[in-house]
């Protein structure tokens, strides 16, 4: 009997002791809105203006974009969009105010992908310098706020086989009380956009005196304070604050790095998500705290392997555990050289993620 007692109590501290053994299945945190068993593959356009049904590597566009750019006359029309090119925007969604001649000298002297709006600005039609016919491509708002990714995924379910390009919000209107996002909710906001299927991200939008004749501040390397431009209505243009135009600045920094990291991305983004079925489950928690809210997709990597991308929507860190049905070969940080812990013979690892946080990882399963 002692024998029998002793038995179990080190049966007991043992299961106490896994590290792996503390978490709770995460219901709904897995994304995956392009199967890889869907024989619509990834809805996407080339710079032409076709559907693609998949990902080409000479022919797939996935624009990031910044909205209401500016030909830049100070510099003529050959560098127009300087600054654009400079922040790793591959594109511009023009003000349909200027000339399109001159959008278009200052797009192709740049480098840049041209996207016109209709002066009526229904992104029904879309002009690049071949004249891009985009009827077929959706452009979808994402709302701020904490609900909005869920109602950014709804607006995109209504447009089933047709390409997404998410509209971002890095502009607001501060003479009404509105702020700018910060960089932390502009990452959460484009990640939620490509988890839930978008294929094409249009920063809206750029700082310049059409925006504030227009009553908003948006983003800019250098904005003014006040670009001494006043609107035809004789009402005063907005003028920017110390605080604006260091958010404003701050904020163009924040999308020239995400514009980087999902520019190295997009192969595998555009591809159907990977078939590999795993679990994400959440350690550490108090029934006390609010409900955790990550989201994850994984992607086919090179060389065979696998990409996993992992966001934290809410306002505290997380510890996490994901789970795959066939052991671990290996798993490492995308972006650091931070160690993760890995069980790899359960094909099981642990990591924490920050709040409003991202995690990008390697994976390579055993065969």
């Amino acid at each position: 009997m002692k024998a029998l007692l002793f038995g179990v109590l080190f049966a007991l501290a043992g299961c106490a002791s896994d590290p792996f053994a503390e978490y709770a299945p995460l219901d709904g945190a897995i994304q995956s809105p392009h199967p890889a068993s869907s024989s619509r593959g990834v809805p996407q356009a080339s710079r032409e203006g076709d559907i693609l049904p998949g990902y080409d590597v000479a022919r797939s566009f996935f624009p990031l974009a910044l909205s209401g750019a500016l030909v830049d006359y100070d510099r003529d029309a050959g560098r127009g969009f300087h600054t654009v090119l400079m922040a790793d925007f591959n594109s511009v969604t023009a003000d349909p105010e200027q000339p399109l001649e001159a959008q278009l000298a200052a797009a192709d002297r740049s480098r840049l992908q041209l996207l016109r709006a209709t002066p009526s600005d229904t992104w029904g039609r879309l002009q690049h310098a071949a004249l891009l016919d985009a009827s077929d491509i959706a452009v979808v708002p994402m709302p701020r706020g904490p609900d909005g990714g869920a109602a950014f995924a709804r607006s995109l379910r209504q447009h089933s086989g047709r390409p997404v390009w998410a509209l971002l919000p890095v502009s607001a209107r501060t003479g009404n009380g509105e702020t700018l996002p910060d960089p932390a909710e502009v990452q959460v906001m484009a990640f939620t956009a490509l988890m839930a299927g978008a294929t094409g991200l249009i920063w809206h939008g750029e700082d310049n005196y059409a925006a504030r004749n227009a009553g908003m501040l948006g983003i800019a390397p250098a904005p003014q304070s006040d670009y001494g431009v006043q609107t035809g209505t004789g009402l005063p243009a907005l003028k920017a604050t110390p605080g604006d135009v260091a958010a404003s600045r701050r904020l163009w920094t924040a999308v020239m790095q995400l514009n980087r990291r999902i520019a190295k991305l997009v192969p595998a983004l555009l591809q159907p998500d990977a078939a590999d079925p795993y679990t994400l489950a959440i350690g550490g928690r108090r029934s006390s705290e609010a409900p955790p809210r990550l989201r994850s997709l994984l992607k086919p990597a090179e060389n065979g392997g696998l990409l996993l991308i992992v966001l934290n929507e809410a306002a505290q860190a997380e510890e996490f555990r994901v789970g795959f049905s066939r052991a671990l070969r290996a798993v490492s940080r995308v972006d650091d050289a931070e160690a993760v812990a890995v069980d790899p013979e359960r094909g099981l690892f642990r990591d924490s993620i920050p709040a409003r946080g991202l995690r990008l990882y390697r994976i390579t399963l055993s065969r």
